[in-house]
């Protein structure tokens, strides 16, 4: 018979949950009265009194899905004033005596049922407060129970590990041992927060462990009640969050930082476009003024010389005397030869064709005498380790910054020696200019060099900066200047940058 109801229970489970019910307390009452109304139907129409074993059994069966420890023996007393009060009300049909044994068999084997399914309740917690002990044993947070004066009532292993302090040394005491002096009285009105029925979350909060450190936890608080619906203590689940904190710090400095590389990076450009604006906008003008130079010295020079040979020829085309023919003849070679040296002068400021038939070396040379025969310097050229050529753009670049630099010595230096000096290694190719004369203020020609009003420094720093080199000013007043270029032999690598250093020596 209790096989049949077990089997009636595991049948009707089944069928509540294809139909999408879980079987719970408030469903297992609702049954229970039912069966009470069914039975005592059935009782009352018939003298037999079997009915008792299924039904009454049954109501004490689905007391297991009740959640009160001793709901059981409540629906056996319910069931045993329904069976003796049916008993009186069913109609006669069998002995008296029949009718008693099954009321009394039908008695003993609901309370037998229904202390069975007592034990199955206490077995059934008792596994589950089992397997929730070893969950709170194993878990690697902090769980913790405090009364509501916040004296500490259970103590897991994962808050030995965390706080350091054993089960023994903190049972007993006040929670206040975990938390900082400054954070109790935030402490207390958790609580009175907790028990007024809140559930509260925080993640920055800070703890003290045995040895004095604080470290940084969150914290999940919660009301413990009791049958009676009693506030009775506070349950905490404390996580450790000091890596996470320290793992977010770092991340956040290297947010700032990215952020001001970013932006450094972005005024760098920015200043960078803004120079090379100006660059290209000085760029032009120079253009144009070399155009007109050139314009006037064709015009000037070569027009005139032309104009002279011209009319020499006339002279000899229409003059008869011989005389004259050869005087005429005479006067215009000169003047074709004179023709010849300007042009060749033209087309050797313009780019000398000895850097491209002979090379960096003879190139300087012969450039440096001829300023320096022009300006009446000392010149000291020396070229060490200079075995063959370099490639052509560092060639070009040293020459052009040579060129742009005796011009400017010639200008404002008021100099009496020059020193070019020449360099190469198995690295890099280095050239010197130096000079003794009045010298300046690196720094303000810098400044006026980015206002736009002089294009010396940015077209020396760019051309050398293409090339793939650097180059270094050392100058102060009355000191001279020494400007220094040094190109890399080998392909730059793109992930430096190379540029000017420039040193103002006081």
């Amino acid at each position: 018979m209790v096989w049949f109801l077990l089997a009636s229970l595991s049948s009707i489970h089944r069928l509540f949950r294809q139909v999408g019910i879980v079987m719970n307390s408030k469903y297992a009452q609702i049954l229970i009265v039912l069966v009470f109304v069914v039975t005592f139907f059935i009782d009352t129409v018939t003298p037999m009194g079997y009915e008792v074993w299924v039904g009454h059994i049954f109501a004490v069966l689905l007391a297991l899905w009740i959640e009160r420890p001793n709901a059981p023996y409540v629906v056996a007393a319910i069931a045993t004033i329904l069976l003796i009060l049916e008993f009186w009300l069913s109609p006669p049909g069998i002995p008296p005596d029949m009718a008693v044994f099954n009321r009394t068999v039908g008695i003993a084997l609901l309370w037998m049922t229904a202390g069975l399914v007592a034990r199955g309740k206490t077995a059934k917690l008792d596994d589950a407060t089992r397997r929730l002990g070893a969950i709170v044993e194993s878990s690697s947070d902090a769980i913790l129970s405090v009364t509501p004066d916040g004296i500490v009532t259970s103590w897991n292993a994962g808050a030995e590990r965390m706080f350091g302090y054993t089960a023994a040394e903190m049972l007993g005491r006040s929670i206040l041992t975990l938390i900082p002096a400054n954070l109790h009285d935030h402490e207390a009105r958790l609580h009175a927060s907790v028990q007024r029925g809140q559930s509260i979350r925080t993640d920055d909060a800070v703890r003290l462990t045995k040895d004095g450190r604080n470290i940084d936890v969150s914290v999940t608080l919660s009301p413990l009640r009791d049958d009676a619906g009693r506030f009775v203590g506070v349950s905490k689940i404390i996580r450790d969050i000091s890596e996470r904190k320290r793992a977010q710090t770092l991340l956040q400095q290297a947010r700032e930082a990215l952020e001001l590389k970013v932006q450094e990076r972005t005024a760098e450009l920015s200043s960078a476009n803004h120079s090379l604006q100006k660059l290209s906008s000085r760029l032009m003008q120079v253009q144009e003024e070399e155009r007109s130079r050139l314009a006037r010295d064709l015009h000037d020079e070569v027009g005139q010389l032309l104009t002279a040979l011209k009319i020499d020829l006339q002279e000899v085309q229409h003059s008869e005397v011989a005389q004259v023919r050869s005087d005429f003849l005479t006067d215009g070679l000169e003047l074709v030869d004179r023709l010849l040296t300007q042009v060749r002068t033209l087309a050797l400021n313009l780019r000398p064709s000895i850097l491209d038939d002979l090379g960096l070396v003879p190139a300087l040379r012969w450039y440096a005498n001829r300023q320096a025969d022009r300006n009446g310097w000392t010149l000291f050229f020396s070229a060490e380790g200079m075995a063959g050529r370099v490639s052509a753009p560092i060639e070009v670049a040293c020459f052009r910054v040579a060129q742009e630099a005796l011009t400017n010595v010639s200008k404002y230096a008021k100099a009496k020696t020059i020193d070019l000096t020449l360099r190469q290694n198995n690295h890099e190719v280095t050239l010197v200019i130096q000079d003794d004369g009045i010298g300046f203020d690196v720094m303000l020609a810098r400044q006026r060099a980015q206002g736009g009003q002089t294009i010396g420094l940015l077209g020396m720093e760019e051309r050398i900066r293409l090339a793939g080199g650097a180059f270094e000013i050392v100058s102060a007043l009355g000191q001279g200047t020494r400007l220094e270029l040094c190109f890399p032999l080998a392909e730059p690598d793109q992930s430096q940058e190379l540029g000017t250093v420039e040193v103002l020596v006081p």
